[in-house]
Order: C-alpha cells, then structure tokens, then sequence
C-alpha cells in the first residue's frame, strides 16, 4: 500500500493507495499530527510546496512514524508526455506540475487545468504536450484577507459564496465580487488561449468555480494525488512500490 501526500499551502490531502483504489483518505492542516492508518504503508510519494525545513520535518516524522522513507515529487523538465515551458523547470510549483501531467491524460489531448485554491493557476498544455504557459492569481481566502487588511469598514458577515450576481448587501457585494474575480480571470484566459482545451478543474473553490463559469468540464478534487502515482509510474524511484 502506498501513502500518497499533496501538502498545499493550507491543507493536506492524503489517501492509501492500493490496486488503483483508495483504501483510506483524508486531510489535515499543515503540521497536525500524520493519520492514523489502519495499516502501515509500503511507501510514502509526497507533492509539496512547503519549504524545505517543513520538508525534512516530515521526512523525519515518517521515518519515525512508520519506518517509510518518503519519496517527494519534483517538476522536470518532461514526464508523462507534458513538457515544462519553464527555462529552470525545478522552479515550478509541483502542484501545477503533476496537476498539468494528470490534467493531460484525463483530456488525452489539449487541457486547460483550473486549480482554485489558496491561489487561482490556470495553465494550458496544448495536444502535443507542450505547456504554453500559465497563470497564477490570488485566490478567494488571500483576496479577502487582502479587503480586510486594506478597507477600515468592509467586514464579512454571512453570505453564500457561490454566487456572481451584484450584491445587495456589503457581505454579498464583497463574495460574489470575489468570485466574479475567478470566473473573469479564467474566461480572459480561455478567450485568449483556450481554443479547443478540454477544462479540468480542482482545489477547494474548483468546483463551485466549475458551476460559475458553466462552460462544462470536469473536477477532479484528487488531481495533484493523480499526477503524483503518474510521475511515480514513469520515474519508478528506487524503493518506490507500485500503487
């Protein structure tokens, strides 16, 4: 059984792997305690885009956890038929990265991945692989974090969040102002870029995103996690078993 890890930048998402089905799942915040499996995993695959230090911390609660030496993902300059745009490929997040390789399969062609989360990235991989390139943007939480730090009498009571009409209200005004902010984002980009790329979502907001800007697609809520068993498939790192 394999232990799959995607460490964002305010959750984590994990699941047990075993025969190409999940076994267990779950998330937690960023430095709770690991999971309690009911049993120990073979091996552990780690996505993360936490720093370094945050990295050998886990590494060594592993070790010590369950024996299991982890295994982490990093971006490349190609994998699994997508080739990174990047001139420093290593400098690319790794959640787009495995994100854009799952997106691209699941598409079997030209893709537009949506990843709504702490930050907003749109990236496209055209029908041979090659990434043209992407976007990142702030997402829904750091935006309102970012009206509540610089506006003295805008604050948040409750309101739906999965609306784009005009506000009645300050609540309302401001959440359906920031996902109108989303779907203005990607829609610029698809306009421009788009053509003939099949959309995948995933994130947090990706689905609700998803249902805004009704153009069709898919979510996919374990894209990262996908990308990571395909890299991990391709690269067969030693000591690494098979999902």
């Amino acid at each position: 059984m394999i232990l799959q890890l995607d460490i964002g930048n305010s959750a984590v998402k994990w699941r047990l792997r075993q025969g190409g089905s999940n076994i267990e799942q779950g998330s937690f915040e960023p430095g709770s305690p690991l999971p309690e499996l009911q049993q120990p995993p073979e091996a552990v695959w780690v996505a993360s885009v936490a720093e370094p230090q945050q990295e050998q911390v886990l590494a060594q609660q592993l070790r010590k956890h369950w024996a299991a030496e982890p295994w982490f993902a990093r971006s490349v300059a190609s994998a699994c038929g997508v080739t990174n745009s990047y001139s420093e490929p290593a400098r690319m997040g790794v959640d787009r990265w495995l994100a854009m390789i799952a997106g691209y399969q699941l598409a079997a062609g030209a893709v537009c991945v949506v990843d709504a989360g702490s930050a907003l990235t749109i990236d496209f991989v055209d029908a041979s692989g090659n990434h043209r390139g992407g976007y990142i943007v702030p997402g829904m939480a750091m935006m309102e974090r970012a009206l509540l730090g610089e506006t003295a009498r805008v604050r948040f009571g409750d309101a739906p969040r999965d609306l784009i009409e005009p506000g009645r209200s300050t609540e309302a005004a401001v959440f359906n102002g920031l996902q109108l902010a989303q779907v203005g984002a990607v829609t610029a980009a698809l306009q421009r870029y788009g053509e003939g790329a099949e959309l995948v979502f995933c994130g947090g907001n990706g689905e609700i995103l998803q249902q805004l800007l009704a153009m069709g697609g898919s979510y996919r809520p374990e894209l990262v996690l996908d990308g990571l068993e395909l890299l991990a498939a391709e690269l067969s790192p030693a000591g690494v078993a098979s999902a």
